[in-house]
């Protein structure tokens, strides 16, 4: 072989790699110019909180703008809102509170979703190598263990771990003691689980999370491109088959749910859609080339998230399940401030809001207002097992009691379901399951579908007489009646009757002869 044959096959790879780190700068500049570009905005709505929509006609904002320069403590400032059904006709909305950092005092809930694939485990170079040290993912648990350790007492967080399948290490609302512990079971894929199922994971962790009350942050973690095993290999995956999710469908899960997501992009690999997602659900996207930056990503976005503070407005009644939603403010400088997102207002009894009529708005009150008396006055016992009340079902179903028996009873639509309620297309087949511990006679309504327990969102509660579970439309009450109580008021009437029996007269010596 000639020199200067030996010598073109390097210059082509020198080449290959100019062009790679050009279109690095290229990516890197026109980052920096979106960030630019969001910052001179200097406002954005990052999730909307739709809890209190149903109960009290309330929307809450959660607002980024530090172009105001708030400090803990101080004023807040005087927001406008407009809301809009359709995006171009608007109607200003009264204003009923504004706090500042309320994440600070009610907490976060953080759901971290790491890759696991292949390229994991390779230097952050991309190179194979037997220093576990010098992998990437030795970096990522680091920076994730940090992140961690600096959480409040407040914050909440769950855990999972994606490539081919996917790993729910820490269910949502779980400790951070629970969250370092998973990381340290984490274990390098065989070939065949070593795929990146970035967007179908990141669609079964937005299901997973999103039953978590109040302010709610997925943060997902990828070293590249969205690489299915189904659509890569030909063959079902081993855990979902043939699905699939696209970009647009984690955008519309995400703003239907109320999850705000940051994508953390490590390595020269990139996906390139990740980015539109995050902005869309009112996150950010964020690049890191090393474990000490991966850290410095993940203090930045929980400083951002609680420097947020919230905007509590009464919602319209505009008909269309979609509204846009529009908030304005004026910076110290007396620059103007505005930010516009939509969101879904959800769903009455298994149908639009805003689509119900009256009779159905009238229903709906009287319901809650049984709710409350419930709430207050609790349920009168007229067993003395346990079980659940049905308060509201599909077509005007009412007043029926279900015992409970056994560890677990399942709530669903399906005909064997131990309690099954028909006729709400909205109700899936197994859609809760009330828990019961003998020993501590304590019992737990777990679901991984939407279900609230007194207007909360919830996915594991323990029960308190009187406790109000929703449960898509399908309302039912808690009633507990421990049989030890009405024992001990059998004991206590039976010693009172005991006490009220005239004494028995003493028996008169005979005298003897």
């Amino acid at each position: 072989m000639s020199r200067a044959a030996a010598i073109r096959p390097a210059n082509r790879a020198g080449r290959e790699e100019a062009v790679k780190m050009i279109k690095l700068a290229f990516m890197t500049a026109l980052l920096a110019l979106a960030t630019v570009a969001a910052g001179a905005q200097g406002m954005s709505i990052t999730q909307i909180g739709t809890e209190r929509l149903l109960s009290f006609q309330e929307t809450r904002l959660y607002v980024s703008a530090p172009l105001l320069g708030l400090q803990p403590g101080g004023e807040p400032p005087l927001f406008e809102v407009w809301e809009s059904a359709d995006g171009e006709e608007w109607e200003s909305r009264p204003v009923n509170a504004v706090s500042l950092q309320p994440n600070a005092d009610a907490g976060i809930s953080f759901f971290l979703l790491l890759d696991n694939s292949g390229s994991m485990w390779t230097d952050l170079d991309g190179n194979d190598t037997a220093d576990v040290a010098a992998m990437r993912v030795e970096g990522a648990k680091a920076a994730a263990r940090s992140f961690l350790s600096a959480l409040s007492p407040r914050d909440r967080v769950g855990l999972a771990v994606f490539n081919t399948r996917y790993w729910s290490a820490v269910a949502p609302g779980g400790s951070p003691e629970d969250a370092v512990r998973a990381l340290d079971e984490l274990s390098r894929p065989v070939s065949e689980d070593a795929y990146t199922e970035l967007y179908l994971s990141m669609a079964r962790g937005l299901s997973e999370f999103a039953a978590e009350p109040g302010r709610r942050v997925l943060i997902v973690l990828s070293d590249g491109e969205n690489y299915p095993y189904a659509l890569k290999t030909g063959k079902p995956n081993p855990e979902t088959g043939t699905a699939s999710a696209a970009p647009s469908d984690i955008i519309d899960r995400a703003v239907r749910d109320g999850v705000t997501v940051y994508a953390v992009r490590f390595g020269s690999q990139r996906d390139p859609l990740i980015a539109g997602v995050a902005g869309e659900s009112g996150g950010r996207a964020f690049d890191a080339m090393d474990g000490g930056q991966l850290a410095g990503v993940y203090e930045t976005i929980r400083r951002d998230v609680l420097a947020e503070l919230s905007v509590d407005y009464r919602a319209g009644m505009s008909r269309g399940e979609k509204r846009w939603v529009r908030v304005a403010t004026a910076a110290a400088d007396g620059r103007k401030l505005s930010a516009t997102r939509y969101y879904y207002a959800g769903t009455v009894l298994g149908q639009s809001a805003s689509d119900a009529e009256a009779w159905q708005w009238l229903l709906l009150a009287a319901a809650a207002l049984l709710w409350l008396v419930l709430v207050l006055f609790k349920l009168e016992r007229e067993t003395d097992r346990a079980g659940v009340r049905l308060l509201y079902g599909p077509g005007g179903q009412s007043t029926r009691f279900f015992e409970l028996s056994g560890a677990q009873t399942v709530i669903g639509a399906a005909p064997d379901a131990d309690i099954s309620i028909a006729g709400n297309p909205s109700l899936k087949a197994s859609h809760a399951t009330i828990l019961f511990d003998e020993e501590k006679h304590v019992f737990t309504v777990v679901s991984d579908s939407p279900v609230t327990v007194n207007n909360h969102p919830v996915t594991r509660k323990r029960l308190e007489s009187g406790d109000v579970i929703n449960m898509a439309g399908t309302v039912v009450v808690f009633d507990e009646s421990l049989l030890a109580k009405a024992t001990e008021a059998r004991k206590a009437k039976a010693a009172r009757a005991g006490k009220a029996k005239p004494a028995a007269k003493p028996m008169r010596k005979r005298s003897g002869k």
